[in-house]
């Protein structure tokens, strides 16, 4: 004999889905071929209320033994005759709770608890397919043969049937309708390259260049790999240059904190002269100070001194003077102090002494012209910085001028030589142009002029005079500076001027700023400033101006030497 023990066990396949198990077991006294069996049975549907069609809410039963909602089942006796909705039987009574129902359900949400993030209800979320519209699980697979979206449960045949073994499985997709063919409602598996795009089975026309999805994906895959290493690359290209950009302004900043301290140190130099100049031309003028404050002093102590006598004096006259007895009174009057005589002017020299203002002012000056000086160490390494590869041009040389072959060397040789010139070459009076013709920016070069005792360098204006007699001043279209007899060292200005240099210059350095028209020149090797002509008016091309000067007796014979840009390199 077989007995029978029903026991309700709660699983989950789903979120609202609770399964009553049947387990038939043998009882203690059963053989051993006694038969066990397990019967699975669905009751999801009796847990719903039949008014609202969700689970129940305080579930109550009436006479009749159907089960509802007690909110459901009082606002439809509200509504209509005290009838069961579903038999029509009367409800002569309040219905009662359905205490066994009620601790189903307790036993249910309980159980439901842990596994509520597998409900479909979160924004976002893909649902599965399969499941009942009203209680649908998350799917955690799309199949894109069966165009489904499936959650753990219902995606167990694809995992365990031999015939779903080759369906591809992927992440959750939405609108699985895409990848279906719109004209014959079939999976997209292949991939025409003709039209490019995808297509299905029934899609595919003779002579049309087909191939499967999964051939196209590796085609495109090596393609997007491809792509990535470009990208890459470029990606490491721009962080080196990123590095490149760091390492530069680092260099940068850190000359600008240098020249901002070279600066400093020039002009705290230049106040400290300042204080100290003062402080001498103060000087006399506090001594002057406490003497005129000893002196008053003094005269204010003698001033007082002769006010007290004669006050002294006048009491004693008055007191003498009620004298009745005559006798007395002439025999009893008092010496009467004598009259100011003293000069009380004050005698202390408060005059400035001019000479003294006059040799501060020149040695305040000298002093201050030293400190700035410095400031031309900052100025080079700027200008330094515009360097440009400048050439001469030897058709327009002066006949008696040899220019190297590199374009790089100019000098006298009074011999003519035969140069393809024309009417832009220098006739008369010596002189060659250099290139490149300068029109805008900036431009450095440098020239060495060695021990030569005659030269002349700078810019000239491209369309100057070079014929016969040339004026070389500003107006005419000229901007140089000269050696002359040995020693003797001027600018070509209007009229001109005389320099006064404390050492003779070996290596010129020669700057253009087109938009700020001035023309500076520098001795390169004593990192000093020459000579600058500001204001100047271009009017056009300017081009670099070179004159080695004759060479009539043989002691100008060295050549005039544009110094290569990467030479000119200085350490300052």
């Amino acid at each position: 004999m077989i007995s029978v023990v029903c026991r309700c066990h709660l699983q989950t396949s789903g979120p609202d889905v609770l399964q009553l198990q049947l387990l038939f077991r043998p009882s203690l006294n059963l053989t051993a071929d006694t038969i066990t069996m397990t019967t699975r049975v669905d009751i999801s549907l009796h847990l719903q209320c039949p008014i609202c069609k969700n689970l129940l809410a305080d579930p109550v039963s009436t006479t009749c033994g159907h089960t509802f909602c007690k909110d459901c089942l009082d606002r439809h006796i509200c509504r209509s005759e005290p009838q069961c909705p579903l038999c029509q039987e009367p409800v002569t009574t309040k219905p009662s709770v359905n205490e066994a129902i009620e601790a189903l359900l307790r036993e249910f949400h309980q159980t439901q608890l842990p596994s509520l993030d597998l409900f479909c209800g979160e924004r976002d979320t893909i649902p599965c397919d399969v499941c009942d519209e009203h209680l649908k699980f998350k799917a955690v697979k799309s199949c894109l043969i069966c165009l489904l979206s499936l959650c753990d449960e219902h995606l167990k045949p694809h995992q365990s049937m031999a015939r779903f073994k080759g369906h591809k499985l992927v992440n959750p997709v939405e609108k699985l309708d895409q990848r279906a063919c719109n004209t014959h409602g079939r999976p997209l598996e292949l991939y025409c390259r003709r039209y490019e795009r995808c297509i299905c089975t029934l899609c595919v026309k003779t002579g049309g260049d087909v191939i499967p999805v999964e051939i196209e994906r590796d085609r495109r895959q090596a393609m997007q790999q491809n792509t990535i290493e470009v990208m890459e690359r470029m990606i490491s290209q721009r962080e080196h240059k990123l590095e490149e950009l760091k390492e530069s302004a680092a260099k940068y900043q850190a000359l600008l904190e240098k020249e901002q301290q070279e600066i400093q140190e020039v002009f705290t130099a230049v106040m400290e002269v300042l204080r100290e100049t003062e402080e001498v031309l103060l000087a006399p003028l506090e001594e002057g100070r406490r003497c005129l404050e000893k002196e008053m002093d003094e005269k204010t102590q003698e001033i007082q001194k002769d006010i007290l006598k004669h006050k002294e004096a006048i009491d004693t006259l008055r007191h003498t003077k009620s004298e009745e007895d005559d006798i007395l009174f002439i025999q009893s009057y008092p010496a009467v102090p004598a009259e100011f005589t003293d000069d009380w002017t004050v005698s202390v020299d408060t005059e400035l002494n001019f000479g003294t203002m006059r040799n501060a002012k020149a040695a305040l000056m000298a002093a201050i012209e030293t400190h700035l000086e410095k400031l031309c160490t900052v100025e080079i390494r700027r200008i330094h910085s515009f360097s440009v590869n400048v050439t001469l041009d030897a058709e327009t040389a002066h006949p008696y001028f040899q220019v190297s072959a590199d374009g790089k060397e100019v000098r006298d040789t009074r011999e003519s030589h035969v140069i393809p010139g024309g009417p832009q070459q220098f006739d008369l009076v010596g002189g060659i142009l250099g290139i490149p013709r300068i029109t805008s920016g900036r431009a450095f070069w440098v020239v060495e002029v060695g021990n030569k005792v005659g030269w002349e360098l700078g810019v000239m204006r491209d369309g100057a005079n070079r014929e016969g007699k040339v004026s070389y001043k500003p107006s005419e279209g000229y901007w140089a500076i000269m050696l002359c007899a040995k020693n003797m060292y001027g600018a070509f200005e209007e009229p001109p001027v005389l320099l006064q240099l404390s050492s003779k210059p070996r290596k010129l350095g020669v700057f253009v700023d087109y938009e700020e028209a001035l023309v500076s020149f520098y001795d390169m090797e004593a990192l000093s400033h020459i000579y600058t002509f500001t204001r100047c008016s271009f009017n056009g091309a300017i081009r670099p101006y070179f004159n080695p000067h004759p060479n009539k007796d043989g002691t100008n014979s060295g050549p005039l030497v544009i110094c290569p840009v990467n030479q000119t390199d200085i350490s300052v």
